[in-house]
């Protein structure tokens, strides 16, 4: 069965913003990996995804240290994944209220945990960045935007996603961490195959990025992956600041061995 082989992750600010809202978390121990986009526009989105990273893997590294075994772990993660999502939510909504500058800070949040010796994994989701699989030559978006133009993709299948996509309302969140209304995450569970990887990434980056082209970058094998495996994230950061960089950038690859 396929094992954790490495987990990755950068941050960039982009071409155009002033400040990065972004929030990346990593624990390579505890096969965890968040990634948080604060809302642009709104007080402290840069605070909501640092608190909401935090809070979400402190939790899920707290139930992966206290309970290692690989039995029963899909269904015992996806109880602390949805405690994960309810944790930071709740930690951003405290924060504002002693600091009412504050108030009305939200974010979006991606995280996964990965059993490192089984494979099995769960994801937990809010808002509108992603979580991808790669296996062999595709790629398939796991989870699903909270976007009020997904929602008219749904409804409307004559709808083109490729031209909703640019959209003027294709960033307008049906949910997020942080405001009054408790999201409801998405949560998503699987065992990977040899081979496999997961990309978590904001949506600078596939704002700016089709998704082939991420899959292009990422089929690619640089040779100095060893002694430098952030290669691809960088690789993907880069293109996706070519293409115009106009919101923050940041991604995170989970990596399986091959059996």
């Amino acid at each position: 069965m396929p094992s954790l082989r490495s987990l990755i992750g950068l941050s960039d600010i982009g071409r155009l913003r002033q400040r990065n809202e972004d929030a990346l978390a990593l624990s390579l121990a505890a096969g965890a990996a968040v990634v948080a986009d604060g809302m642009g526009g709104h007080p402290g989105g840069d605070v909501a995804s640092s608190i909401a990273a935090a809070a979400a893997t402190e939790i899920l590294t707290r139930a992966a240290s206290n309970d290692p075994n690989s039995h029963g772990f899909a269904s015992r993660m996806r109880a602390v994944m949805v405690e994960a999502v309810d944790g930071a939510h709740r930690s951003i909504r405290e924060r504002g209220a002693v600091e009412p500058h504050l108030d009305g800070m939200g974010t979006t949040l991606t995280a996964m945990i990965v059993h490192p010796e089984t494979g099995t994994w769960v994801i937990g989701h809010v808002g509108d960045s992603r979580a991808y699989r790669i296996h062999g030559d595709t790629i398939d978006q796991v989870t699903r935007d909270d976007t009020w133009i997904q929602q008219q993709i749904e409804q409307n299948p004559d709808l083109d996603p490729a031209r909703a996509r640019h959209s003027p309302y294709a960033h307008l969140l049906t949910q997020c961490l942080g405001l009054e209304d408790q999201p409801t995450p998405q949560i998503v569970d699987g065992t990977a195959e040899s081979g496999d990887r997961f990309l978590l990434c904001s949506d600078g980056l596939v704002g700016m990025l089709e998704d082939d082209t991420v899959l292009s970058i990422l089929s690619e094998s640089p040779s100095h992956a060893e002694t430098d495996p952030d290669a691809l994230i960088r690789k993907l950061i880069e293109a996706a600041n070519e293409a115009g960089g106009h919101d923050n950038i940041t991604a995170a690859l989970v990596q399986f061995g091959n059996d």
